[in-house]
């Protein structure tokens, strides 16, 4: 007596990774992705260019960082949509790249009623965020939200200990993405650990990594990863990605069972883009 999913009715918004999409489709509506990492992984990285993947194929998107001012992340953005053969180098620093102003008014223009960056000066208090992300996908018909990251919310008002807190915020989050169905992607940073990170490195309670739909684990190609990711997967398989820049790992996959799968990718250091092939 139970329906059938049909797969043709779920919306599934691509990550315009290819390799990646082969595998997992993309993020279907309605769901929670978690996001985690070593600092300097790409993580942001990687969501803002899922963003405007998105944009792309004309979704609407929001983006929550408590880490960067709004500013900062529209400089990012624009480096991101323009890319290497739209930036200028900085004269002065090495490395350094910018987006000239008239092609920053294009790509302003571009993403008007597309995405929306969140502004830090109305606070970071989890109740506030939430309610102005429901408002938002109300009025403007957000498809996905990104919340860069989940520790830089204020969940103090809420009741419990820290672990009970973070439990009721990923339910209420839950029943969000259900209620309005969109995707949410949410950062959340990893314990220390020595060795290659798993699941279980992910700080806070173990609800987060349960509750969510996908965890992704991003990694940065260098001799700590080699060595790990060697002891992990095998030198067979793992070999197959140490020429790479970055490397996303589908921890879980709820929709299609994916997991322990790596995909590789190139970091371009003009665009701050992870490209599938240089």
């Amino acid at each position: 007596e139970i329906e059938a999913v049909d797969r043709s009715q779920l919306v599934t918004i691509p990550s315009g990774f290819t390799e990646l999409d082969k595998k997992i489709i993309g993020f279907n509506k309605g769901e929670i992705s978690l996001w985690s990492g070593r600092n300097g992984s790409a993580k942001s990285t990687v969501l803002n260019q899922i963003c405007l993947n998105a944009c792309q194929d004309g979704f609407k998107c929001a983006i929550f960082s408590g880490e960067l001012t709004k500013q900062r992340i529209k400089q990012w953005i624009q480096l991101q949509a323009a890319g290497k053969q739209n930036v200028a180098p900085s004269k002065k620093y090495e490395n350094l790249f910018y987006v000239p102003q008239q092609t920053g008014e294009k790509i302003d223009k571009w993403l008007d009623g597309k995405l929306w960056i969140y502004d830090n000066a109305f606070g970071n208090k989890f109740e506030s965020v939430l309610n102005y992300l429901k408002e938002l996908v109300e009025n403007k018909n957000i498809d996905m939200i990104v919340l860069d990251n989940l520790m830089a919310l204020d969940i103090l008002t809420l009741n419990g200990d820290k672990y009970q807190q973070q439990t009721t915020m990923i339910l209420a989050l839950v029943d969000f993405v259900k209620t309005y169905n969109v995707h949410l992607h949410i950062v959340c940073h990893p314990r220390k650990a020595a060795t290659f990170l798993r699941k279980d490195d992910i700080s806070g309670t173990a609800d987060l990594t349960n509750a969510v739909d996908n965890v992704f684990i991003i990694h940065r190609v260098g001799n700590d990863f080699v060595q790990s990711a060697k002891d992990f997967y095998g030198d067979a398989y793992a070999s197959k990605f140490y020429g790479f820049g970055n490397v996303i790992e589908v921890c879980k996959n709820r929709d299609l069972g994916i997991m322990d799968e790596l995909f590789g990718f190139f970091f371009e250091t003009q665009s701050k883009r992870l490209l599938n092939d240089v």
